[in-house]
């Protein structure tokens, strides 16, 4: 049999894909032992370079898909409790929480010594809690940072009496300045509210 493109020649192989009698010159070893013809070589060259391209493509889209399902809801969720959680603390640390805008000339006259009183306490353990658990000396230590009182009014401060205590359970004792004989006396302390029954003026 002769080689189909040198008809002068012996066919010593035959092409794999199309059977085609082939010539040593002309047949091109695919695999060991197989051989196949220049246009069957060409062919599948053309086909397996676009079959690369096509399984590349795939590639590249499955890591996009992958990508994609990375990004789902659990991870927007901790996303977005993180951000929450960070402006908490920016909050926290650098925000801190101002005095109340009340101050204490605003109170109600017939209200005014016991309103008086849990609004100094308040400021007392603001000032404890900015202040290294230390308590003030005198009440006028407070303001203006920690009690708002106009300057002419720093004389209500005159209806409590304050003092600290050694005793870091109490701390300090605050109480109003004059009980009527038969009142409910309120003594707060760092360490919660006493009552006593009052004695009359100046107790």
């Amino acid at each position: 049999m002769q080689c189909k493109y040198h008809p002068d020649r012996e066919a010593v192989y035959f092409c794999a894909s199309c059977n085609t009698p082939l010539c040593s010159e002309c047949a091109e070893e695919v695999r060991p032992g197989e051989y196949t013809c220049f246009q069957c070589a060409m062919l599948q060259t053309v086909t397996s370079v676009g079959s690369n391209i096509r399984d590349r493509k795939e590639k590249v889209l499955e890591k996009e898909v992958r990508k994609k399902k990375k990004w789902g809801p659990f991870r927007y969720f901790v996303i977005v409790c993180s951000v929450l959680i960070l402006s908490m603390w920016g909050v926290i640390i650098f925000g801190g929480k101002p005095a109340p805008e009340q101050t204490a000339s605003s109170i109600d006259k017939n209200k005014a010594g016991r309103v008086l009183l849990f609004l100094v306490n308040g400021s007392i353990k603001r000032y404890a809690h900015y202040e290294g658990n230390q308590y003030p000396e005198r009440l006028a230590d407070l303001v203006p940072r920690y009690l708002h009182v106009k300057k002419n009014q720093i004389g209500l401060l005159g209806k409590l009496r304050y003092a600290r205590d050694p005793d870091p359970s109490i701390g300090y004792r605050l109480s109003l300045a004059h009980v009527k004989k038969g009142q409910m006396n309120i003594t707060l302390t760092a360490g919660g509210v006493r009552y006593s029954l009052g004695q009359g003026e100046g107790t």
